[in-house]
Protein backbone atom coordinates (compact mmCIF):
# COMPACT_ATOMS: atom_id res chain seq x y z
CA UNK A 1 0.00 0.00 0.00
CA UNK A 2 2.71 2.47 0.95
CA UNK A 3 4.90 1.73 -2.08
CA UNK A 4 1.96 2.11 -4.47
CA UNK A 5 0.87 5.32 -2.78
CA UNK A 6 4.28 6.92 -3.14
CA UNK A 7 4.51 5.87 -6.80
CA UNK A 8 1.06 7.28 -7.47
CA UNK A 9 1.84 10.51 -5.63
CA UNK A 10 4.98 10.98 -7.74
CA UNK A 11 2.93 10.54 -10.93
CA UNK A 12 0.25 12.90 -9.58
CA UNK A 13 2.92 15.54 -8.97
CA UNK A 14 4.36 15.02 -12.45
CA UNK A 15 0.92 15.40 -14.05
CA UNK A 16 0.25 18.60 -12.10
CA UNK A 17 3.69 20.08 -12.72
CA UNK A 18 4.39 19.95 -8.96
CA UNK A 19 1.92 22.73 -8.21
CA UNK A 20 -1.80 23.15 -7.83
CA UNK A 21 -4.86 22.91 -5.63
CA UNK A 22 -5.97 19.36 -5.01
CA UNK A 23 -8.41 17.16 -3.12
CA UNK A 24 -7.76 13.88 -1.36
CA UNK A 25 -10.54 11.31 -1.01
CA UNK A 26 -9.75 8.69 1.61
CA UNK A 27 -11.33 5.34 2.39
CA UNK A 28 -12.91 4.43 5.71
CA UNK A 29 -11.08 6.32 8.43
CA UNK A 30 -10.88 3.17 10.58
CA UNK A 31 -9.28 1.10 7.78
CA UNK A 32 -5.51 0.65 8.11
CA UNK A 33 -5.09 0.62 4.32
CA UNK A 34 -6.74 4.04 4.04
CA UNK A 35 -4.25 5.49 6.52
CA UNK A 36 -1.22 3.86 4.91
CA UNK A 37 -2.18 5.04 1.44
CA UNK A 38 -2.86 8.58 2.65
CA UNK A 39 0.46 8.64 4.50
CA UNK A 40 2.28 7.55 1.34
CA UNK A 41 0.60 10.31 -0.64
CA UNK A 42 1.51 12.96 1.91
CA UNK A 43 5.08 11.78 2.45
CA UNK A 44 5.66 12.69 -1.21
CA UNK A 45 3.24 15.55 -1.94
CA UNK A 46 3.86 17.52 1.26
CA UNK A 47 7.45 18.14 0.16
CA UNK A 48 6.17 20.48 -2.55
CA UNK A 49 5.13 23.89 -1.18
CA UNK A 50 3.18 24.80 -4.32
CA UNK A 51 0.82 21.87 -3.79
CA UNK A 52 -2.19 22.96 -1.74
CA UNK A 53 -4.67 20.43 -0.42
CA UNK A 54 -8.00 22.29 -0.26
CA UNK A 55 -10.10 19.35 0.97
CA UNK A 56 -9.59 15.91 2.46
CA UNK A 57 -12.70 13.83 3.02
CA UNK A 58 -13.58 10.21 3.51
CA UNK A 59 -15.81 8.71 0.87
CA UNK A 60 -15.68 5.30 2.61
CA UNK A 61 -14.42 3.44 -0.50
CA UNK A 62 -17.79 4.27 -2.18
CA UNK A 63 -18.28 5.53 -5.74
CA UNK A 64 -21.65 7.07 -4.93
CA UNK A 65 -20.32 8.81 -1.84
CA UNK A 66 -17.28 10.05 -3.76
CA UNK A 67 -19.58 11.51 -6.43
CA UNK A 68 -21.63 13.38 -3.82
CA UNK A 69 -18.59 14.59 -1.88
CA UNK A 70 -16.88 15.73 -5.08
CA UNK A 71 -19.95 17.76 -6.08
CA UNK A 72 -19.84 19.59 -2.73
CA UNK A 73 -16.06 20.03 -2.75
CA UNK A 74 -16.19 21.41 -6.29
CA UNK A 75 -18.81 24.01 -5.32
CA UNK A 76 -16.55 25.27 -2.53
CA UNK A 77 -13.34 24.93 -4.59
CA UNK A 78 -14.15 25.43 -8.27
CA UNK A 79 -10.49 26.00 -9.19
CA UNK A 80 -9.07 22.61 -8.17
CA UNK A 81 -6.60 20.99 -10.53
CA UNK A 82 -6.35 17.47 -9.09
CA UNK A 83 -7.92 14.66 -7.09
CA UNK A 84 -5.99 11.80 -5.52
CA UNK A 85 -8.18 8.99 -4.24
CA UNK A 86 -7.53 6.05 -1.94
CA UNK A 87 -9.09 3.60 -4.40
CA UNK A 88 -10.32 3.41 -7.98
CA UNK A 89 -13.96 3.33 -6.96
CA UNK A 90 -13.74 6.73 -5.27
CA UNK A 91 -11.63 8.08 -8.14
CA UNK A 92 -14.31 7.01 -10.62
CA UNK A 93 -17.03 8.66 -8.51
CA UNK A 94 -15.04 11.88 -8.35
CA UNK A 95 -14.32 11.72 -12.08
CA UNK A 96 -18.04 11.28 -12.84
CA UNK A 97 -18.91 14.34 -10.74
CA UNK A 98 -16.19 16.39 -12.41
CA UNK A 99 -17.32 15.35 -15.90
CA UNK A 100 -20.95 16.18 -15.00
CA UNK A 101 -19.74 19.64 -13.97
CA UNK A 102 -17.83 20.11 -17.23
CA UNK A 103 -14.45 19.76 -15.49
CA UNK A 104 -12.75 17.10 -17.59
CA UNK A 105 -9.51 19.08 -17.15
CA UNK A 106 -9.01 17.98 -13.51
CA UNK A 107 -6.30 15.33 -13.03
CA UNK A 108 -7.77 12.32 -11.17
CA UNK A 109 -5.83 9.27 -10.01
CA UNK A 110 -6.95 6.16 -8.12
CA UNK A 111 -5.53 3.06 -6.49
CA UNK A 112 -6.04 -0.71 -7.05
CA UNK A 113 -5.69 -1.28 -10.78
CA UNK A 114 -9.27 -2.27 -11.51
CA UNK A 115 -10.65 -2.93 -14.98
CA UNK A 116 -13.01 0.03 -14.54
CA UNK A 117 -10.02 2.31 -13.87
CA UNK A 118 -8.22 0.83 -16.88
CA UNK A 119 -11.21 1.58 -19.11
CA UNK A 120 -11.42 5.14 -17.77
CA UNK A 121 -7.69 5.68 -18.39
CA UNK A 122 -8.07 4.37 -21.94
CA UNK A 123 -10.94 6.87 -22.48
CA UNK A 124 -8.64 9.68 -21.32
CA UNK A 125 -10.50 10.32 -18.07
CA UNK A 126 -8.56 8.95 -15.06
CA UNK A 127 -4.85 9.54 -15.52
CA UNK A 128 -3.35 6.76 -13.40
CA UNK A 129 -3.88 4.04 -10.84
CA UNK A 130 -1.54 1.97 -8.70
CA UNK A 131 -1.97 -1.72 -9.45
CA UNK A 132 -2.17 -3.85 -6.36
CA UNK A 133 -1.26 -7.24 -7.87
CA UNK A 134 -4.03 -9.29 -6.26
CA UNK A 135 -3.91 -11.90 -9.01
CA UNK A 136 -0.18 -12.54 -8.45
CA UNK A 137 -0.69 -12.55 -4.68
CA UNK A 138 -3.30 -15.29 -5.00
CA UNK A 139 -1.02 -17.29 -7.31
CA UNK A 140 1.84 -17.05 -4.82
CA UNK A 141 -0.41 -18.18 -1.96
CA UNK A 142 -1.50 -21.28 -3.87
CA UNK A 143 2.06 -22.10 -5.02
CA UNK A 144 3.42 -21.73 -1.51
CA UNK A 145 0.57 -23.70 0.09
CA UNK A 146 1.23 -26.51 -2.39
CA UNK A 147 4.95 -26.46 -1.61
CA UNK A 148 4.25 -26.44 2.13
CA UNK A 149 1.88 -29.40 1.86
CA UNK A 150 4.35 -31.36 -0.26
CA UNK A 151 7.56 -30.52 1.63
CA UNK A 152 6.59 -29.07 5.03
CA UNK A 153 8.21 -25.71 4.24
CA UNK A 154 8.07 -22.93 1.72
CA UNK A 155 11.61 -21.79 2.45
CA UNK A 156 10.32 -18.22 2.36
CA UNK A 157 9.65 -15.55 4.95
CA UNK A 158 6.14 -15.38 6.38
CA UNK A 159 5.71 -11.80 5.13
CA UNK A 160 6.64 -11.08 1.54
CA UNK A 161 6.47 -7.91 -0.52
CA UNK A 162 4.96 -7.58 -3.97
CA UNK A 163 5.89 -4.62 -6.12
CA UNK A 164 3.11 -2.30 -7.13
CA UNK A 165 2.83 -1.18 -10.76
CA UNK A 166 1.92 2.31 -11.87
CA UNK A 167 -0.78 2.10 -14.54
CA UNK A 168 -1.03 4.98 -17.02
CA UNK A 169 -2.13 5.39 -20.62
CA UNK A 170 1.19 3.76 -21.59
CA UNK A 171 0.35 0.33 -20.14
CA UNK A 172 -3.37 0.39 -19.29
CA UNK A 173 -4.26 -1.73 -22.34
CA UNK A 174 -2.20 -4.55 -20.80
CA UNK A 175 -4.15 -4.56 -17.51
CA UNK A 176 -6.70 -7.31 -16.98
CA UNK A 177 -8.30 -8.35 -13.69
CA UNK A 178 -5.60 -6.88 -11.40
CA UNK A 179 -2.69 -8.23 -13.47
CA UNK A 180 -0.50 -6.87 -16.24
CA UNK A 181 -0.54 -9.22 -19.23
Amino acid sequence: NYQGATQLAEEFLRLLGEKGRYVELVGKESDTNAGIRSQGYHDVIDQFPEMEMVARQSANWSQTEAFTKMESILQANPDIQGVIAGNDTMALGAQAALLAAGRGDVIVVGFDGSNDARDSILRGELKATALQPAYRSAQMAVEQADQFIRTGSTGLAEKQLLDMELITIDNAANLETFALQ
